[in-house]
């Protein structure tokens, strides 16, 4: 997709919009340093909303439904939207289906893990992102033609140090948590690290041999692809 990205990006085009909602103010330093290596050019707006992934946390994603949609819609005057929370996902994609330039996260991260082989770990590190998480993979393995053997791995030990700003420690106990995994079951063929504040475990795991799959990157890749094709500069 970089390759495909960079043909386009170097025909000429108009200023791409893209437009974010985060739940966390650290994914902002994140997604900037992605779009400037990729388009730097590209405008950007963040909205971040933690309040929206505090309330799905307690009282369930139907108590957000309303607040997420008219966020998202009111950001999709852009070229492109990106919902950079994985809880929120399910809400993404209902409102991508009368707005087709908001993407959801951690889509083209699930679609990349079932090209990768069927025996998949998602490690995930808040418990409100489990169902979504898991539907996703599935619905990709299934338009995939095929069928994925998940083994989900919770690391919410490690979701306090995020919170405090502790990246460091937040990647090692993410690291620990699944090694100790693989150490009672086994290797997966690959890792989805679900959340996009989890790329910070990426390196650490990086000597078991297998992928480490996270989302900013490919939802960063997908998101520009999606401003090109909406802002009409795609070349043929």
């Amino acid at each position: 997709m970089l390759s495909t990205l960079a043909n386009s990006l170097e025909t000429g085009h108009p200023t791409m919009k893209i437009a974010f909602l985060h739940t966390a103010q650290a994914h902002i330093e994140t997604f900037e340093a992605l779009v400037d290596d990729i388009a730097p050019e590209t405008e950007r707006t963040h909205h971040v909303a933690p309040e929206l992934l505090a309330s799905a946390q307690t009282d369930g994603l139907l108590s957000v439904t309303a607040q997420t949609t008219e966020i998202l819609e009111q950001l999709s005057a852009a070229d492109a939207v990106l919902c950079t929370c994985s809880t929120l996902g399910p809400l993404a994609d209902r409102v991508a289906q009368t707005h087709p330039n908001i993407v959801r996260i951690d889509r083209p991260m699930m679609e990349a893990a079932i090209e990768t082989g069927t025996q998949i770990m998602v490690a995930i590190c808040l418990e409100s992102t489990r169902d979504a998480t898991l539907a996703l993979l599935e619905d990709c393995a299934k338009e995939n033609g095929g069928s994925a053997s998940i083994e989900l791995v919770l690391c919410d030990s490690a979701w306090p140090y995020f919170e405090a700003g502790d990246m460091a420690n937040y990647s090692s106990e993410i690291s620990k948590t699944i090694r100790q995994s693989i150490a009672a079951n086994g290797t997966p063929d690959c890792i989805v690290l679900a959340q996009a504040s989890m790329r910070v475990a990426t390196d650490t795991l990086g000597d078991l041999g297998i992928p480490i799959l996270s989302s900013p990157m490919l939802a960063a890749q997908k998101v520009l692809a999606v401003a090109i094709s909406s802002s009409g500069s795609l070349k043929a």
